[in-house]
This record gives C-alpha cells, structure tokens and sequence, in this order.
C-alpha cells in the first residue's frame, strides 16, 4: 500500500515520498518514528488538488498505470458506491464483497434495554468486583483545586480593535480545575501560550468562555473577539485547537486533540504559530507526537473531566481575564 501510494503521489504530482519514508511507515510504531515532512507543501498539494479538476478517477488511473489493479478497482468501487448511497441506511457495513448489510437488510432481534445477551449471577458478580477499581474522584484528583490567584475576571470581554491572539479557555480553566490531563499546571500552560505569542512580536489576551465546554466552540468564540480574527481555543484537559474568524466551528487552522502529548514547548510553539497567523504568515503546523495508546489509556479520565468542566457551563458570554504574568522573552 505504501508504494502504491508513492507511485499515486509521483503521478499527480505530488511532494515525493522517499523510500526512507515508505519504510519508515511500515515499521514505525508512532509519529515519532517517522521523519519530518514539508507538511506547508503537503498541505498546498492537497488543497489544489480539492480545488482543481482532478478527482478520485485520476488516481484510479494512476495505480493501474503502475500495475496496482487490486487496488485501484477497491477505490474505484468505493466511489461507486458513494454514488448509489446504499450505505445510508442505519447501521451499515460493507462486506468483503462491497455488500452492505445494514439494519434494513440484516435486522438484529435487539429490542431495547434489557434485551439481548446479558451478563448474570456469578460472572457479572466478578466483572464488578475488579481489584483495580477506582471511584471518579481518584481518577481526576490531580487535576482539580480551587481559584488561581494569577488570573482573575475583569468583566465582560469586548470584541478587538488591533492586531492580537486571544487564547479562549474553558469554563473550568484556572478554577474548578488547575491542570490538564498530562498533569500541566494551568498557570504554566497559559504562561507557555503567551510566551509564544510574545516572541513572534504581538500581544495576547485572556478571556474565559462559559456557555460551552467543546473545544471548537471555545476556539470560534474567540476568534469572533480577536482583533486579528486568531483564537487558541483551550479546554481544561489540555486540548487546543487555533481557530480563524470566518471559519465554520469544527474548521480550523490548527488542531491539537491529543492533550496527553502536549508539552510546555509546544503550547509555546502554539502561541507562536498562533501570532504568525495574526500578522498573515503561514507557519508550518507545530509537530505533535502522537500516542498510539493514550486513547485507550485515558479514555475514563478524558470523560471525568470533561464531565467535571460541563458542570461549569452557564448561560453567560465571555469575561476578560487578567493574568498576572510578564512574558520573558528578549
């Protein structure tokens, strides 16, 4: 599959993949093991091909060209089938024969609650005794405490005039929590964003988003208070994403949704790419390794701690913050 699509990138024209690359890909275990890529031109290539006339059909013809039939007709058959939408219906999968089988077609015999197979007496008994079990409040005790005294509200937060980044927290940020899910302070992480903003030369400001707790809502409600219509939007746990006014919610410049990987550096590097984006450069994404496991490691305390900044939702608009804080940069 990977010289398959080196050879589909070569057609079109494409930044190459190198050998070293497909290989790379085949053993790597995570992000880390691969090496860098210009994702500033992998980006542009992408776009123009979206905005250009080619479509899939070229690059079916692109690996039967280089003998990759199998392939190719697997492709193309899936855009057949995107076409006669019989995938549609609920709960549909394709077999290995591009069959769907969907509710409709394979019905089940579940009818609700309480149907279906059930676990009973003795082995239910042991499942619910499991001898690692922990209550909610261990799982996220780390990340909860009171108020910070370096960052207070100030009042309602206004919409900008010049050229700025605001970074838009959670309604729990500083507050009912003080640390992201890897165990960052809040302090420091917000001290790391506007490091980062300053070195690029402009100037952040706070503000406390309270009428939701998703990620891409903080972000798009910030970037419609932005100066320069740039946002960082930062939930409690640590998820960020760089938001741009204009954009639709879950469109953005910049995502960052494995928390657990984040370091101090890179929210640095956030806030910097962040004030690049304000003064109209187009920085290279910031470079995020990623954690094959960290999904399945803390998917129970991702949710605890969503749930725990939930609870800090109220039907109010944005306040500034004031953060005691001076950025040390030369």
């Amino acid at each position: 599959v990977a010289l398959a699509i080196q050879a589909v990138y070569a057609e079109l024209d494409f930044p190459p993949i190198t050998d070293e690359e497909v290989e790379a890909a085949i053993l790597a275990h995570s992000s880390a093991d691969m090496p860098d890529r210009n994702l500033v031109a992998d980006m542009a290539a992408a776009d123009a091909f979206m905005a250009g006339e080619r479509s899939s059909l070229d690059v079916v013809r692109a690996l039967q060209r280089h003998g990759y039939e199998e392939i190719a007709a697997n492709i193309l058959e899936m855009g057949r089938q995107r076409v006669i939408g019989d995938y549609l219906q609920p709960s549909a999968i394709f077999d290995g024969a591009f069959h769907v089988q969907s509710a409709i077609n394979d019905a089940n015999d579940y009818q609700g609650p309480g149907t279906g197979y059930r676990l009973t007496g003795a082995r239910w008994e042991a499942v619910q005794q499991i001898p690692q079990a922990k209550s909610p409040r261990e799982f996220i005790d780390a990340q909860l405490g009171g108020p910070s005294e370096k960052l207070v509200e100030i009042g309602d937060a206004k919409a900008g005039t010049r050229p700025e980044v605001v970074v838009a927290v959670g309604p729990a940020f500083g507050s009912a929590m003080i640390k992201t899910i890897g165990e960052l302070a809040h302090e420091d992480v917000l001290a790391a964003i506007l490091t980062g903003v300053a070195s690029a030369g402009l100037i952040a400001r706070v503000v406390k988003v309270y009428h939701s707790a998703d990620c891409a809502a903080i972000g798009y409600a910030g970037a419609q208070l932005s100066g320069s219509g740039i946002a960082i939007g930062l939930q409690s746990r640590g998820t960020a994403v760089i938001q741009k006014k204009g954009y639709e919610p879950l469109h953005n410049l910049e995502l960052f949704p494995q928390s657990p990987s984040l370091t101090l550096a890179t929210y640095e590097a956030m806030g910097r790419n962040a004030a690049l984006y304000a003064l109209g450069q187009a920085p290279p994404p910031v470079a995020v390794q990623v954690d094959n496991g960290a999904r399945l490691r803390l998917i129970v305390k991702t949710a605890l701690l969503h749930k725990r900044e939930m609870e800090e939702v109220k039907d109010q608009p944005p306040v500034e913050m004031l953060f005691n804080w001076e950025p040390d940069v030369a």
